[in-house]
């Protein structure tokens, strides 16, 4: 289904009603947009992460969600680093696979450095999955370097560490 890009787009804080939805949304993106990078296996172990972690958002940063009308179309959003008061950790972001292009993540993003920055916090990194490298270089991240991080006793996920200042 194709969103009609003349609704406003809405970047929000993270609600808790919102939880459940936005695990739907980052399977369906993990489904779609990862799939052809990590395969079947992987893409179906990433994307059962979200049901685990979704009501650990509300905890451990500050989240966003991006709308059209009724149509949540993305998350995202930042935590602290516990050792460097000076970084930002982006995180959690996805979107949902009708909707990119769209500027959706790139609001996303901005959302969430802005946060960071207003909390004294001016040094950003993430953890990006590698379909989304591209993605992080549009904005202006640089890569740092590449580690599997483990989804599981048998599957690791391929990440690339990328930061901004």
């Amino acid at each position: 289904m194709m969103v009609d890009a003349e609704e406003t787009l809405i970047v929000r804080p993270l609600a808790e009603a919102d939880l459940d939805p936005i695990a739907a949304l980052q399977e369906a993106s993990i489904m779609v947009l990862g799939l052809a990078t990590y395969g079947r296996r992987k893409a179906e172990a990433w994307a059962r992460v979200g049901y685990q972690v979704r009501h650990d958002l509300l905890a451990q940063g500050t989240f966003f969600v991006a709308e059209r009308g009724v149509r949540l179309l993305g998350v995202g959003g930042w935590s602290a680093d516990s050792l460097d008061h000076r970084v930002a950790w982006l995180r959690y972001l996805f979107v949902h696979p009708d909707a990119i292009g769209q500027g959706v993540g790139r609001r996303l993003v901005e959302a969430a450095e802005a946060s960071a920055r207003a909390a004294g916090r001016g040094q950003l990194r993430v953890w990006s999955s590698l379909n989304a490298v591209g993605f992080y270089r549009a904005l202006g991240y640089r890569s740092i370097r590449r580690a599997a991080v483990p989804l599981s006793a048998e599957i690791d996920l391929d990440y690339v560490l990328m930061t901004r200042s």
